[in-house]
């Protein structure tokens, strides 16, 4: 009986052992420290993004990886992954585009894009879009190797580009004219073209400006007429900017005689619009991607930008 006891006590032992070992393993395998505040990181992203004026933020954190989703961050380490979404908009995630990843560091938006805005046939927002696209397609759901801070920065561009144009003839017998007056402004720089095809196809002008952000005038005469030298009413007006149609209008002989009659009278006369004030856009798409937002009431595009 005693034997008996004896060797049940050695198996009991045994497994005991067996059991501390392996908890003991378990032990050991256990982390020893928690994954990234993917919380944290995101409310950091939101105060800057959801505010109204630009501003900018950095974030400190322990992720070796980072990785941005629709409105979903992810960050990791070797302790473990942690997720949390964004409830306001889009972010782009810049890393690996040096133009892009300069803004988010607090460059201007004018210096960065100077070379853009300096060149009247060229639309500096455009080239930005293109940017931002390619990043946000680069990156969006890719593991990124991250540093230890998160920099966030809401970009303004410069204003939608716009153009105002209006513009008189004056009215010659027969329903023919062969000079005409017109103002223009835009407020960017940007070449203008203002073209007028008489009735019955005779004659057609063509003049280019460089319009800035100051009203101008300027007169269409006779050295400006091509096919005829004079057009006959009614007259097909188009404004072009960058090859592109902004705004066009059709002035009928009687609006030719009335901006005729109120120039001979004082010379202040009330032009016809073609492109009303304030402005046709410039090569401005109609729709923007999630992560591109109007500020209508500055006439600018916000973008966030996210580096790692």
């Amino acid at each position: 009986m005693d034997l008996e006891t004896a060797v049940d006590g050695w198996y009991v032992w045994l497994a005991v052992s067996i059991v501390s070992v392996a908890v003991a393993g378990i032990a050991v395998g256990l982390p020893n420290g928690p994954p990234p505040d993917a919380n944290r990181a995101a409310n950091a992203i939101e105060e800057t993004a959801g505010s109204t004026a630009q501003a900018s933020s950095t974030y400190d954190h322990d992720a070796t990886e980072i990785k941005f989703e629709g409105r979903t961050v992810a960050m990791r380490n070797e302790h473990g992954t942690a997720r949390a979404s964004l409830t306001y908009g889009h972010v782009v995630p810049v890393m690996g585009h040096e133009r892009l990843e300069n803004l988010s560091e607090g460059r201007a938006f004018e210096d960065e894009y100077a070379t853009e805005l300096d060149r009247a046939d060229t639309n500096a927002f455009d080239v930005f879009l293109e940017d931002v696209d390619d990043a946000y397609a680069d990156n969006t759901g890719e593991w990124r190797t991250a540093d230890e801070r998160l920099r966030t920065r809401t970009v303004s561009t410069t204003l939608v580009p716009t153009v105002s144009v209006a513009v008189e003839f004056d009215h010659d017998p027969g329903e023919l004219t062969s000079d005409a007056r017109f103002a223009y402004e835009a407020n960017t720089d940007a070449t203008v073209q203002i073209l007028a095809t008489g009735g019955k196809d005779l004659g057609r002008i063509e003049k280019s400006v460089d319009a800035d952000p100051s009203r101008e005038t300027d007169r269409l005469g006779s050295d400006d007429l091509r096919g005829h030298n004079s057009l006959y009413f009614p007259i097909d007006v188009r404004v072009r900017v960058g090859g592109e149609d902004v705004c066009t209008e059709t002035i009928s002989a009687e609006q030719g005689v009335q901006a005729s009659e109120g120039l001979r009278a004082d010379h202040a006369t009330e032009m016809v619009p073609v492109c009303d004030s304030g402005g046709a856009a410039i090569e401005t798409p109609a729709e923007t991607p999630g992560y591109v937002r109007h500020n209508a009431a500055t006439e600018t595009f916000d973008v966030t930008l996210v580096d790692v």
